[in-house]
């Protein structure tokens, strides 16, 4: 514990809670956009949110081990690399046009998080006065809803197509001119990542 909080890095530091709230976010956008372009069964498309959470449960406690060897600034630079490299991923996933890279990409933005989180989480309520840890961790809390709400606004404007239900539009074309809207709805869902790498 510090005796004083640093106000610049403390900001800095709840800055970074939005970012696992707009990746929560975005999943349910792209589980509704991979069900369509893939066909995919219910059980096949709960697979996003297993990769999502499956990241967590994974590397939650490698992340604490890393940050006991280490300190938390290197867990947190760790984490946003990963984060970078995870969004990266969806740009050879949408070219590929295979669920199963579009799994890893997700995975590989959840263990990023991990990192970010795990490390976040316990920093904020040490960078200063031990009698005020629980305030600042729930002060930086509050910007979780923020990310979540970005999320949502970043799918609905990027990702989705107004208009008409993605299958009604798919009804009345060829197998051609279907094969190119598929790729197209691919192609859309990089938007949000792409302005969340520029962010990073």
């Amino acid at each position: 514990y510090l005796n004083k909080t640093p106000l610049f890095q403390f900001i800095l530091l709840s800055c970074l809670f939005p970012l696992w709230g707009c990746a929560a976010a975005l999943n349910d956008i792209l589980i509704t956009q991979f069900k369509s372009v893939f066909s995919l069964s219910n059980f096949a498309s709960a697979l996003v949110q297993s990769a999502f959470y499956g990241g967590y449960f994974l590397i939650a406690i490698p992340a604490s081990l890393v940050i006991k060897k280490t300190s938390y600034k290197v867990a947190i630079l760790i984490g946003l690399t990963l984060y970078i490299g995870g969004c990266t991923l969806f740009f050879p996933a949408s070219h590929m046009a295979t669920y199963t890279m579009f799994l890893a990409a997700i995975f590989a933005i959840a263990i990023g998080l991990s990192f970010l989180e795990t490390a976040a989480n316990t920093y904020s309520s040490m960078i200063g006065p031990k009698a005020y840890a629980t305030l600042r961790l729930n002060i930086s809390q509050t910007f979780y809803p923020i990310g979540a709400a970005s999320g949502i606004l970043l799918g609905k404007y990027l990702v989705f197509s107004e208009g008409e239900s993605l299958e009604k539009q798919m009804s009345g074309m060829n197998a051609e001119q279907i094969h190119n809207f598929k790729v197209l709805m691919l192609e859309n869902t990089l938007e949000p990542y792409k302005y969340m790498i520029m962010i990073l």
